[in-house]
């Protein structure tokens, strides 16, 4: 159960593909969280849209390498011009 609301606020989780990223997503989205989350490998995204679609979660996923800096500003706008403003990050 939870006793509060993240309702309208986004949450970025990088590498929340699985485990406890995963799970850290998952309690966001039930509190009312938008999620989006990153990987570094295509296959990895394309495994977390289909574990959080099996949860009945509307996330999204986006490739991006954390360590490149020009990349993460890219995926920060899309994120912003996309779902909006990033109220919540977990490294």
């Amino acid at each position: 159960m939870v006793n509060f609301s993240l309702e309208g606020k986004v949450a970025l989780v990088t590498g929340a593909a699985y485990g406890i990223g995963l799970a850290i997503a998952q309690a966001y989205a039930e509190a009312g969280a938008k999620i989006v989350f990153n990987c570094s490998r295509q296959e990895t995204v394309d495994r977390g849209l289909k574990a959080y679609k099996e949860l009945g979660i509307d996330a999204k996923g986006y490739l991006c390498d954390v360590t490149d800096e020009e990349a993460v500003k890219a995926m920060v706008a899309d994120i912003e011009a996309t779902v909006g403003t990033i109220d919540i990050l977990v490294n």
